[in-house]
This record gives structure tokens, sequence and C-alpha cells, in this order.
């Protein structure tokens, strides 16, 4: 399965990314645990997935830029995958201690 890059794509993307920044401004606290498929649909990889054809591989270089750019710092939490999720284990969200968060 390739992934489309087309304006649609982009624009549900962009709604994805949309929704990610308001539950972690929500949030409000330290850290945050959001589910891969979700952070995948707001970042996805122009590289298909190898794993599950039910969402896109995620591109965590641009996460990382989007991220850091909010205030947060992006790992994977491997610890916290339920069975089958070894793959596409949750990303953990972590507030920059700096406080360097440069958008809003």
């Amino acid at each position: 399965m390739q992934v489309s890059h087309g304006s649609s794509t982009q624009r549900e993307a962009q709604d994805w990314q949309s929704a990610l920044d308001r539950a972690l401004e929500a949030h409000g606290g330290e850290a945050a645990l959001a589910h891969y498929p979700h952070v995948a649909n707001a970042f996805p990889s122009r590289s298909p997935n190898p794993h599950t054809g039910d969402f896109p591989l995620l591109d965590y270089r641009e996460l990382k830029e989007w991220a850091t750019y909010r205030g947060w710092r992006v790992r994977p939490a491997p610890e916290r995958a339920s069975e089958g999720e070894e793959y596409n284990p949750p990303v953990r969200f972590t507030r920059l201690e700096d406080g360097s968060q440069r958008f809003h």
C-alpha cells in the first residue's frame, strides 16, 4: 500500500495534527501518551507501513520537529505497548524543561 500525499491526505494530516495539538494543550500535564495510529495519521511517512495497512508509518522526524516547536519531546513508549503493538507502540510526549514552548 502506497501512502498518497495528495491535498486531501495533507488536509487530513493537518486535521489530525490540530486534534493532537488540542489534546496536548488540554492535557496540561508534564507527560502524555498518544496512540501510535493517531500520531501516524497526523505525521504519515511517505513509506508504506510494512506491519499494517490500517494506518500509515509514522514520520518521526516531522513529528519531532512539530513537537519540539510546541515545547514537547517525543519518544516511543514500547513499555506501554499492548500485545500486538510491538511495531506501533504508543508515543510519549514530555514537556521540554527549558520552557522553549514557542507556539501558542
